[in-house]
C-alpha cells in the first residue's frame, strides 16, 4: 500500500512539475499579436526640426487662431461670411502647412511617424499607467500582459500615405515577427484606419500567415463623413449639433446646465428660432465652401491618398469629380486611389470572406450610442463619435440616432447560419443578422471611438477575441454576448442581448478554475491508468 501511495505521489509530483513548466511556456505557445494602429496614436514629426506637425504644436495653434480674429470678427459683425472665406483661409491653411502633400500625394516636408519595430516590451510608451488606460496603447499593454511582452507588437505609420503602400510595411513587420518569434502565423488587431491597411495587406499578400484578424472599430468599410465631404455634401443643422454635443457636455456639470438652458430657450421660442439659425448656418456654409476646399483642403486632406481609403466607396466617383474641380490630382494619384477603391474598398466583403474560407478567424467589434459629426447628413447615423456603426461592423442594420428599428423588418434568416438566432439588440437599435459575419460581430453601446479601456469590460472583450487560439463567436462566452452596454464610470458592461445575463467576474473565475481542475485531474487519472494499471 505504501508503494502504491509513493507511486501516486510521484505521479502527482511529475504532473506538478509539468504544470509549472506548462505555465512558464504557455505564453511562448501563444500566437503573436500585432496591433495595427489608427490615426493619431502618436504624433507625426518634422524630421528636420523635431516639431510635432500632427497634432500641431500649441504655439502653431494659438498663432493661427489669433490671425483669424480680424476676419472672423468682421464676418460676424457685418454678416458677410465671404470676408472670412477670403481672408481667413490663409491662417487655416498655415495651420496645416507642414502636413501638405503635392499633386502626386507625396509629402512636401520631411515628415515621419515614430516606429516600433521591436516587441512592445522594448518601449516605455506601452507601460505608462496613465497613457495606457484605453485606446491603442491600452490594447497593446493588455494583450502584452496576457500573452507576453515579447509576443506583442505595435504597427504605426504615416496615415497620409495610401493604405496599399502602408500594407507593404505591414508585410515586412509580419515577416520579421514570424522570424523573431519562430511562429507560423500572427494575429492582427486592426483599429480605426488600421482596418483599411489590413484589408489592403490581405488583398496584396493573402491571408496564409494570419490566425486571427479583429476589426476593432475600424473604417474597413469606409466612413460616411469622408464620402459626403469629398462629394461636396455639407449640412449643418442645429438639432444635429445639439445631439452631438449632448454626449460630451453631460460630463461637465456646468456645461450640462448651460446646455440645458440653451435647449429650454429654443423650446420656448419654438421652430422659428431653429429655422432662423439653420438658415444662418446654411449661408455660412455657402460662403466658406469654395475657399475652404480650394485654399485649405486641396494641399492637405484631398491630396492625402490615405484619406481616400476612409471613404464609403459608394461616393468614390462623385468625390473624384467634385474634388478635382478645386485643383489638380496627378494621374498616378488617381491610379492609386482607383486601385484601392475598386480592388479593396468595393470588395471588402469578398476579401474578408475569402480570408475566412482560408481558415482565418475574422471578427468585428464596434460601438454605437453617439450621433454623427454634425457637418453632413450623416449626423443622423449612430456612430462611436467618429465612425458610422453600420460601416465599422460590416453593414449591420442600424436605426437612425434617437430612433429604433421597425420590429417587422427583422431579417436574420437572410444571413444567419442558424436561423433560430436572434441578432437584434434589446434596445431595438441594431440588427446584426445582415452583417458580413453576423455570428462574429460584437457591439458596445456608449463606447466612444476605440475606447477599449484596459480595465473595462470592452477592453477585456477585445483581448479575449484577439488572443483566442480557437475560433469563437457571440455565443462562446457568457461574459461577452453580442450586444453590450458600457458604463463608462465603472467600466462594467451589461447585456443588451436577448435572454442573456452576464455572469459576475467571480462566478466566471470559479468556472474557469473548476474547468482547469477537472482538466488536470482527468489527465492525472488517465496517466495512472495508462502507466500503472495496464491490462496484463
Amino acid at each position: 500500500m505504501k508503494k502504491l501511495i509513493s507511486v501516486l505521489l510521484s505521479v502527482l509530483l511529475i504532473f506538478s512539475c509539468a504544470s509549472a513548466a506548462f505555465a512558464a511556456n504557455e505564453t511562448k505557445e501563444k500566437t503573436p499579436v500585432i496591433v495595427v494602429s489608427g490615426m493619431g496614436t502618436f504624433p507625426l514629426y518634422d524630421s528636420d526640426t523635431g516639431e510635432s506637425v500632427f497634432p500641431p504644436s500649441a504655439e502653431t495653434l494659438v498663432t493661427n487662431i489669433l490671425k483669424l480674429v480680424p476676419s472672423l470678427s468682421a464676418a460676424v459683425l457685418l454678416n458677410k461670411w465671404d470676408i472670412l472665406g477670403k481672408y481667413g483661409a490663409k491662417p487655416i491653411h498655415d495651420f496645416f502647412e507642414k502636413m501638405k502633400c503635392d499633386e502626386n500625394g507625396n509629402s512636401v516636408y520631411n515628415i515621419a511617424p515614430p516606429l516600433f519595430p521591436e516587441s512592445a516590451g522594448n518601449y516605455d510608451e506601452f507601460k505608462d499607467d496613465e497613457a495606457t488606460k484605453g485606446s491603442e496603447r491600452g490594447v497593446v499593454r493588455a494583450i502584452s500582459e496576457k500573452i507576453g511582452w515579447d509576443r506583442t507588437y505595435f504597427f504605426y505609420y504615416d496615415f497620409r500615405r495610401s493604405a496599399l503602400d502602408i500594407a507593404d510595411d505591414l508585410n515586412e513587420m509580419i515577416e520579421n515577427v514570424l522570424k523573431e518569434t519562430k511562429s507560423k502565423k500572427v494575429s492582427l488587431v486592426a483599429m480605426s484606419f488600421g482596418g483599411t491597411v489590413t484589408t489592403s495587406y490581405i488583398y496584396k499578400y493573402g491571408s496564409e500567415k494570419l490566425h486571427n484578424v479583429v476589426f476593432a472599430s475600424t473604417a474597413v468599410c469606409g466612413t460616411d463623413i469622408v464620402g459626403k465631404l469629398f462629394s461636396g455634401n455639407i449640412e449643418i443643422e442645429l438639432d444635429a449639433v445639439l445631439n452631438y454635443l449632448e454626449e460630451f457636455l453631460v460630463k461637465s456639470d456646468f456645461a450640462y446646465e448651460l446646455f440645458g438652458l440653451g435647449e429650454s430657450t429654443l423650446a420656448k421660442y419654438g421652430k422659428g428660432a431653429k429655422k432662423a439659425i439653420n438658415a444662418y448656418l446654411k449661408a455660412v456654409i455657402e460662403a466658406l465652401k469654395e475657399p475652404v476646399y480650394s485654399k485649405v483642403f486641396m494641399d492637405t486632406f484631398i491630396r492625402f491618398p490615405g484619406i481616400w481609403g476612409l471613404m464609403n466607396c459608394e461616393y468614390y466617383e462623385k468625390a473624384k469629380e467634385q474634388m478635382t474641380s478645386y485643383g489638380s490630382l496627378s494621374e498616378s494619384f488617381i491610379k492609386k486611389t482607383d486601385e484601392y477603391a475598386y480592388n479593396v474598398g468595393m470588395k471588402t466583403e469578398e476579401i474578408i470572406k475569402k480570408a475566412e474560407s482560408n481558415g482565418v478567424n475574422v471578427y468585428f467589434t464596434g460601438a454605437y450610442g453617439y450621433a454623427g459629426i454634425p457637418i453632413t447628413e450623416g449626423s443622423r447615423n449612430h456612430t462611436d463619435t467618429l465612425i458610422d456603426t453600420y460601416l465599422m461592423t460590416g453593414y449591420a442594420k442600424v436605426a437612425d440616432y434617437g430612433k429604433t428599428l421597425d420590429a417587422s423588418s427583422y431579417s436574420h434568416e437572410k444571413a444567419c447560419s442558424d436561423k433560430t438566432h436572434n441578432h437584434v439588440s434589446t434596445d431595438g437599435v441594431i440588427d446584426a443578422s445582415v452583417c458580413i459575419l453576423p455570428e462574429k460581430t460584437w457591439f458596445v453601446k456608449n463606447m466612444s471611438h476605440v475606447e477599449y479601456g484596459r480595465e473595462h469590460d470592452s477592453g477585456k472583450l477585445l483581448v479575449w477575441i484577439a488572443t483566442s487560439e480557437k475560433a469563437v463567436d457571440v455565443r462562446t462566452d457568457p461574459r461577452f454576448p453580442q450586444f453590450l452596454s458600457l458604463d463608462r464610470n465603472s467600466g462594467k458592461c451589461t447585456s443588451l442581448t436577448e435572454n442573456v445575463e452576464i455572469p459576475s467576474d467571480s462566478s466566471q473565475a470559479d468556472k474557469n478554475f473548476l474547468s482547469k481542475l477537472d482538466e488536470w485531474l482527468s489527465k492525472i487519472v488517465e496517466f495512472i491508468k495508462t502507466h500503472f494499471f495496464k491490462a496484463k
